[in-house]
């Protein structure tokens, strides 16, 4: 019992002698600052009611604007929002993520896009094609048919490359039904949604001068070749008057591309063959002549195709964009706002092209297979006489141009 009260006690004396430290540590903070408190009182009276009412009104406020901001305001939009819905909101006005809205769409989770000369055109959402999505701008629908190789299309997508970005203020993905929104869009209804001058009060305005840089127009032939930098121009100006009765909003862009691409294809399709095949077309037999220039034949239970023609191209593609819109807005009272907006947009495409194409006769031949059972060739020639075989070349120029016009009013 012993050892164990001595244990005791000499946990206890420690314990009370920090105790008692701590109130006297306290006392004496406690006098100090008390003291403080009155040389402070002494120093300096107290201040007048009205000159603190004066500083409590000179308070500023902090505003988060920027980058911080926009991801800020796009939580608040998948927050509040009933269903289902992503979005992307610019930065400041006239400073979207992107020049391409496809592209931007493309950072939400569950859309990805087609390009077209290297630009993003149509969206995909979670597996529905670009004729299943339903594109609104300001609420309302847009025109999907287009103009593609000077005919006219029967696809239901809307082709994102029509529009610049610096107009629009946020994009709104909505993956499941509302009874505000138009029907039709099976993967999802996307809202376009462009500058207002209510938005963003006062006076705004922002003009934007940027090149493109693209060497591919420089691997054309020189007769092809185009400008490598191309210039992209754009301006907005934004502002309330009347007290924040009125607004008015002006944007407007141009963008110019110049580029080219090459092509070899085999527009006619293959014709394909059993390996043990013997028939028109088919490469030769064992022991046959012209059967020493065939590496890794397929075998005679492979399958395997030959192609009916080859075709050489090159290609010269010019684009100018231009878009315009106008934005008024009026609220007489706090409770009634009208929006009128017309937006105008045209993309246009001059191509020049030159064509070297020939069909094969499936004479002699040298050729290279992969692996079966299903061999295709890493290599295949002929050696023809161009007085005898079919030789085409041929050279078009042609142009498109699809231009929208919109106008929309809305009264909340």
């Amino acid at each position: 019992m012993t050892p164990r009260f001595s244990q005791s006690r000499m946990l206890a004396q420690p314990r009370h002698r920090f105790v008692m430290t701590q109130v006297a540590t306290a006392a004496t903070l406690l006098m100090t600052l008390g003291a403080g408190g009155a040389m402070a009182q002494q120093a300096q009276p107290a201040a007048p009611a009205s000159a603190a009412s004066a500083a409590d009104a000179s308070v500023e406020r902090v505003v988060v604007k920027g980058i911080r901001r926009s991801l800020e305001t796009t939580m608040g939009l998948k927050r509040d929002a009933q269903g289902v819905v992503d979005g992307i909101v610019a930065e400041d006005i006239g400073k979207f993520p992107d020049t391409n809205l496809a592209e931007s769409l493309q950072r939400i989770s569950g859309v990805s896009i087609d390009r077209s000369i290297g630009e993003g055109s149509r969206i995909t959402v979670r597996g529905a094609g670009p004729d299943y999505n339903l594109i609104l701008l300001n609420g309302r629908q847009m025109p999907g048919a287009s103009i593609a190789d000077t005919g006219a299309s029967n696809s239901r997508a809307f082709d994102f490359a029509n529009l610049a970005s610096e107009s629009v203020s946020a994009l709104e993905v909505f993956k499941t039904s509302r009874a505000s929104s138009p029907s039709g869009g099976i993967g999802a209804v996307v809202n376009i949604k462009t500058a207002r001058p209510f938005d963003n009060p006062g006076l705004q305005a922002s003009v934007g001068l940027k090149g493109v840089f693209d060497n591919s127009a420089g691997r054309l032939p020189e007769a092809l070749q185009g400008n490598s930098v191309t210039p992209e121009l754009s301006g907005i100006y934004s502002n309330t008057f009347a007290d924040g009765k009125f607004g008015v909003a002006i944007t407007g862009s141009y963008q110019e591309r110049e580029l080219g691409f090459n092509q070899a294809s085999v527009p006619n399709g293959w014709r394909p063959f059993a390996g043990d095949e013997n028939n028109w077309g088919t490469i030769p037999q064992p022991g046959t002549p012209g059967s020493e220039n065939i590496t890794n034949r397929p075998k005679p239970s492979d399958i395997y195709s030959v192609p009916q023609n080859i075709m050489y191209g090159v290609n010269a593609v010019k684009r100018q964009r231009t878009n315009g819109q106008l934005t008024l807005q009026y609220a007489p009272i706090k409770e009634l706002t009208a929006t009128l907006d017309y937006t105008y947009s045209q993309n246009k495409l001059q191509n020049k092209r030159h064509e070297l194409s020939a069909w094969f006769n499936f004479g002699p031949s040298v050729s290279s297979w992969t692996d079966g059972p299903v061999a295709a060739p890493k290599f295949y020639s002929e050696t023809i006489n161009p007085a005898t075989s079919d030789i085409a070349m041929a050279g078009a120029q042609y142009a498109t141009k699809n231009e929208n016009k919109s106008t929309g009013l809305n009264l909340a």
